[in-house]
């Protein structure tokens, strides 16, 4: 081999070698590049990893559903260093709702702002498996509106699954190009909404346990209130429809100084409403003063009205102000008004007209505010046809009338008030709780109560004196509602409640009477009627001594 040939095989040699070198110098390179991305790799998995031990730490620290599920949102964000998020839960007829959506600096997004991909929560929802996408490299949805739109590079939509159901979905996404997940990511947040799922369970369980505790806590209040007199308005109770309108109008008529009429049956507690309307007025503070104008002669009850002088009759030894003038500023209660006297009918019409009056026997007119609430049992109308009340009077009066209903017309009164006076009459006679028996009840349920309120709290009475030391009121204490049953048996079904009523109350009252030695005042103390009522009654029914 010649020189120059030597030469060349060793140019040769020397290139080989070097490019071997090269070629080693290369790999080696590569092969530390691959080990510190490699190195880098598990760096950033374990970061995450140490991320989500912390955020799993923090998960259970809060049982409020609202604040748990801002954590939420705001743990996944930083779990796949996205942009934005928001989750979605199942409601109960399993429809997807929006709860919340939140961004990396973990301020609260508008959900009418946040556009987001209905084709990839749908398919989570349905199929329960994790989707995330880097936009770029999938066909899946990188030609969706709301990608192009939006400049998305990658998103991710994980299920919340509790016991193989799921409850809903978590969705984060972010525009940045510097970001891709990969699947050690979704591991990670996967594994994240897992417990996430628990913790969304339990703050709900813990909620409707709150919600469940909150309910029967007012059902309690409501039984306590039901069992211990709900249905009482100012001392009034009842619980029918037809009281309950009585209230409301009580309520509306209360704090205007408007003239009221109450009309009802004697016993139905005309007195109670006017109290009620008078303490529910501007004028509580002042003095509410009650007459029965049936109850007094024409002249002592023009006395007691609106005051005398003295020597202006015989006994009036002093001057003396009326009930108009004590009442002044407050309300004056005219019970019976029906049976006022013509006469000084004409005297109470000018007192509410020009709102003065002058006292028997004086010459000076005193002037007086006073509210007026008349009451009356009678038929006013049929009244004024006869001669025995002023229409003048009457459109006077009737400025608001309140129409109280018999208790034979609001059975269901009768429970709860049978309840309040066997409270009341048990701590007056200092007897033990008592206990009303079913059947009892019916028989109290069952009676027409001509006598109305007023008779059924006579009979609580009667029969807590009847039944001694027994701490239960069977229908042996009720003689006379046991008397009055087998009474009404004896009609055949044709005869009205107007002639059963009728007959009734003839019997009651002849009853009375004898019981009394026909003493009028005395039996209508006992009915509690006026002594005018009585006389009228014993006309109607023809009544006699010999009777």
């Amino acid at each position: 081999m010649d020189k120059d040939n030597l030469g060349s095989a060793n140019d040769f040699f020397a290139e080989a070698e070097n490019t071997l070198n090269t070629i080693e110098a290369s790999e080696s390179i590569e092969k530390g590049k691959n080990t510190a991305r490699e190195l880098s790799k598990a760096k950033r998995r374990l970061n995450k990893l140490e991320m989500l031990i912390e955020i799993s730490k923090n998960l259970n620290s809060t049982l409020n559903l609202n604040e748990l599920l801002a954590g939420i949102v705001d743990s996944v964000i930083n779990l796949a260093d996205t942009d934005r998020g928001f989750l979605m839960l199942a409601d109960q007829s399993n429809e997807l709702q929006f709860r919340i959506a939140r961004d990396r600096k973990e301020q609260p997004l508008a959900e009418d702002d946040f556009e987001l991909s209905r084709t990839i929560i749908n398919d989570v929802f349905k199929n329960g498996k994790t989707v995330f996408s880097n936009f770029t490299d999938d066909d899946r949805y990188k030609n969706q509106q709301s990608v192009i739109d939006l400049r998305l590079h990658t998103a991710a939509c994980v299920p919340l699954i509790l016991e193989d159901r799921v409850i809903g979905v978590i969705y984060t996404d972010s525009s940045r190009l510097t970001i891709e997940l990969t699947q050690d990511d979704m591991s990670i947040i996967t594994a994240f909404a897992s417990q996430a799922a628990v913790a969304v369970e339990n703050a709900r369980l813990h909620g409707e346990l709150i919600l469940s505790r909150e309910n029967l806590a007012k059902e309690n209040l409501m039984l306590k209130q039901e069992l211990s007199g709900q249905y009482e308005y100012s001392g009034i109770i009842g619980k029918s429809k037809l009281m309950d309108e009585i209230f409301r109008l009580i309520d509306k008529v209360a704090p205007i100084d408007s003239t009221v009429l109450i009309r009802g049956e004697t016993g139905t507690g005309k007195e109670l409403i006017a109290k009620a309307i008078h303490h529910h007025s501007t004028r509580k503070d002042k003095a509410i003063v009650t007459i029965n104008c049936g109850a007094l002669p024409l002249e002592l009850l023009e006395s007691e009205l609106f005051g005398h002088k003295k020597g202006s009759f015989t006994g009036a030894i002093n001057d003396k102000a009326g009930l108009f003038e004590t009442a002044h500023g407050g309300t004056i209660f005219l019970d019976e008004i029906g049976d006022m006297p013509l006469p000084l009918q004409v005297k109470l019409l000018r007192a509410l007209q020009e709102g003065e009056f002058r006292r028997v026997g004086g010459n000076n007119t005193i002037k007086v505010d006073v509210r007026i609430i008349a009451a009356t049992n009678r038929d006013l109308t049929e009244d004024i046809n006869n001669g025995r009340f002023r229409q003048d009077l009457f459109y006077r009066l009737n400025v608001i009338p309140i129409n109280i209903p018999p208790l034979r017309d609001r059975k269901d009164d009768i429970i709860p008030l049978t309840e309040h006076f066997i409270k009341k009459y048990s701590k007056q006679m200092n007897k033990k709780e008592l206990r009303i028996v079913p059947e009892t009840m019916q028989l109290l349920m069952s009676g027409d109560w001509p006598g109305n309120v007023r008779e059924l709290e006579n009979t609580i009475e009667r029969s807590l004196v009847l039944c001694g030391e027994s701490t239960i009121l069977s229908k042996e204490f009720f003689p006379q509602l046991l008397d009055e049953s087998k009474f009404l048996g004896n009609f055949t079904e044709e005869a009205t409640l107007k002639q059963k009523l009728g007959v009734m109350e003839k019997q009651l009252i002849t009853e009375a009477l004898l019981k009394n030695g026909w003493k009028i005042t005395k039996t209508a103390g006992l009915l509690g009627v006026t002594r005018q009522h009585l006389h009228n009654k014993i006309k109607s029914h023809e009544i006699s001594r010999e009777g």
